[in-house]
């Protein structure tokens, strides 16, 4: 193991063998390493390399990325193994991620290392995140709740925003399919010792009609052929400021605000809404790093709001109603704390704290709109020759909840430079949300957390050409929270933790890089069943894959995707449907007109399939993009 005697800014990536104490410059490390894929700092809280973590990883750097083209962060998501992704619409509507079988709010999203998301829904909306302020992401598959705490019973994502050396930019502007019109710019500025970057994007489209047609139940009370259109903008600056060999501050802060048109619904008791939705989300980070000579501290300090209203006022205006705009904005301040300790080349141990309030400001009355959350976690891990082993526990106590400690172990064994074996086991808990807790007239405040356990046996090869993820795993959820109506009416939901679910599942990722081709190959096999009901959870096909083909050749570079999503089962509105399997065909090219300018051209579901991710919501028809970038 290598040692981490280094100042960690977890946005910036700096690599393990590298002393802090020994570079004046931590800024040129940043730069030098930021594309690496076979650096991961979320799967332990540590910079670790990817082929020694006994967690199932995927990165995606920014060349990667720009090479996808995703059209969203839903979109690059798709393309791991173990996750499936619904999308209420187009790329800017509700999207949920389903990571190996579990719910959509069992993922927790961090933004630069800040936990992000609405306290009310118990999640983040992960639509809101632009992918062109995105410089890589970080998804961990498995429960991490014993370093992270709730939320991570299927894993964690965490995304960090563009990162760029003084001086250098990137700037662009893309067109498409249903009026889509997008501009986007990073510039980096500052010197060596004080790097930041500043970036912007701001996107509109027309979209296209997100309600199915007729006959859909319920019916949408609004126009049922009319575009529902999108727009959002967002800025982000990053970077740190190295004071002193010893000492460095980190600054991250994003702003991101949208609009996005939706289908009213006006006669449905709980899954009503207007005919608009915005959203004016935005955190703040300083996160201090001091290198003593045997030990490394970080405090960081952020603070962040998620905010949504639900606007009724143009089916107010066209019928005559009177309903209320519903508006819930979240706001939470965090303290986190961590001490890194090495010792010798063989063993680390990370240990930390974290405090966070949770306020909640809204035009409903809910019994509570305030809650504190504190946690203590203890990590470590230790090589014995080809032996490694790795251990984490934490203590979390959030609002008037009952505390929950959570664990992590895992033993590896790793037979060469090119295969590892890993063994591990896990548990987690996702907190009780406040519309699960207090709404008003339907909340129950004796809920209790929803609590995991999960067993997974990874197995991992490498060599210069080929590489191969393998993972078994099984899962069992206890205490599943679940809305029900109370009396006939139906009018009156409550919420209580009566489900179970068992869940297995096994997924490879499989890449080669032959000649001038890069090929990657993902499949899933998830087995998730209700055990109340005894059916399959709803939006979780059995069976997926998707193959991403890249080729260079020159000034030119290809891309095709194909993605294939089995049947799945759905509930609507207590109707069950089934969602029809399908397979999606993109391909894209990029033309490089010298070292700077590029043009890009991308046709997604170019055989115009006919799909649903969710019940009602009708897929995407074939969309077309070109992309002009200039980076300098």
């Amino acid at each position: 193991m290598k040692k981490t005697l280094i100042a960690l800014s977890i946005s910036s990536l700096l690599y393990s063998s590298l002393s802090f104490a020994e570079q004046s410059n931590t800024a040129l490390i940043n730069k030098t390493l930021k594309a690496d894929e076979t650096i991961v700092v979320t799967a332990n809280r540590s910079i670790q390399d990817k082929f020694d973590t006994l967690a199932a990883v995927d990165i995606f750097t920014r060349e990667k990325i720009e090479q996808i083209q995703p059209l969203s962060i839903s979109d690059l998501l798709g393309r791991v193994a173990g996750i499936t992704i619904s999308t209420q619409g187009t790329s800017a509507h509700k999207s949920s991620a389903f990571v190996r079988g579990t719910n959509s709010d069992h993922i927790l999203v961090l933004v630069n290392g800040v936990r992000v998301g609405s306290a009310t829904l118990g999640a983040k909306s992960i639509a809101d995140i632009p992918v062109q302020l995105v410089e890589r992401v970080e998804v961990i598959r498995g429960p991490r709740a014993a370093l992270w705490g709730s939320d991570a019973v299927g894993g964690v994502i965490q995304i960090f925003t563009r990162d760029l050396s003084p001086g250098e930019g990137q700037v662009g502007v893309k067109v498409g399919s249903d009026s889509l019109y997008q501009g986007y710019g990073a510039l980096g500025f500052g010197n060596e010792n004080h790097s930041y970057t500043l970036s912007a994007t701001a996107e509109k489209s027309n979209g296209f009609d997100v309600t199915a047609p007729s006959g859909s139940i319920p019916p949408a009370v609004d126009k049922n052929d009319d575009d529902d259109g999108y727009d959002r903008q967002s800025v982000s600056i990053s970077g740190t400021s190295q004071f002193t060999k010893q000492y460095a501050l980190e600054l991250n802060t994003q702003y991101d605000q949208g609009t996005t048109e939706i289908d009213a619904n006006t006669t449905d008791p709980v899954y009503g809404s207007g005919d608009e939705s915005s959203y004016e989300n935005y955190h703040l980070l300083l996160r201090n790093h001091l290198q003593l000579e045997q030990v490394y501290l970080q405090l960081g300090l952020s603070t962040s709001q998620d905010s949504n209203e639900d606007n009724y006022s143009d089916y107010n205006d066209e019928n005559g109603g009177n309903n209320k705009n519903n508006i819930f904005t979240t706001t939470r301040d965090q303290i986190t704390a961590l001490a890194q300790l090495p010792f010798a080349q063989s063993s680390e141990v990370t240990t930390g704290a974290e405090w966070y309030t949770e306020s909640i400001d809204t035009n409903n009355e809910y019994d509570k709109t305030t809650r504190d959350a504190s946690a203590l976690f203890i990590t470590g891990r230790h090589n014995i020759e080809q032996i490694k082993l790795e251990a984490s526990v934490r203590y979390d106590k959030v609002g008037d909840i009952n505390g929950e400690t959570t664990y992590q172990l895992a033993a590896g064994y790793q037979v060469s430079d090119q295969l590892l074996f890993s063994l591990s086991h896990g548990t987690a808990f996702k907190a009780p949300s406040f519309n699960d807790l207090y709404y008003p007239g339907s909340g129950n405040p004796d809920l209790v957390s929803e609590t995991s356990d999960s067993t997974e046996l990874l197995t991992r090869y490498q060599n210069d050409i080929f590489s191969a993820e393998v993972s078994v795993y099984q899962t069992n959820i206890d205490n599943l929270i679940e809305w029900a109506p109370i009396d006939s009416s139906g009018f009156i939901w409550k919420p209580s933790n009566i489900a179970q679910a068992e869940i297995f599942g096994a997924e490879a990722t499989i890449t080669a890089d032959i000649a001038d081709t890069s090929n990657r190959l993902t499949l899933s096999h998830v087995d998730a069943e209700d055990k109340t009901t005894g059916k399959q959870l709803a939006r979780r096909p059995y069976f997926s894959a998707n193959y991403n083909f890249f080729y260079s050749l020159e000034q030119l570079e290809f891309t095709f995707d194909v993605n294939y999503q089995g049947s799945s089962y759905d509930k609507s509105y207590s109707q069950d449907k089934t969602l029809k399997a399908y397979t999606l065909l993109d391909v894209g090219v990029n033309y490089r007109l010298n070292d700077q300018l590029s043009l890009f051209a991308k046709v997604t579901n170019l055989t115009e399939k006919d799909y649903q991710t969710a019940s009602n919501y009708p897929g995407a028809e074939r969309g077309y993009s070109l992309t002009l970038d200039y980076k300098f």
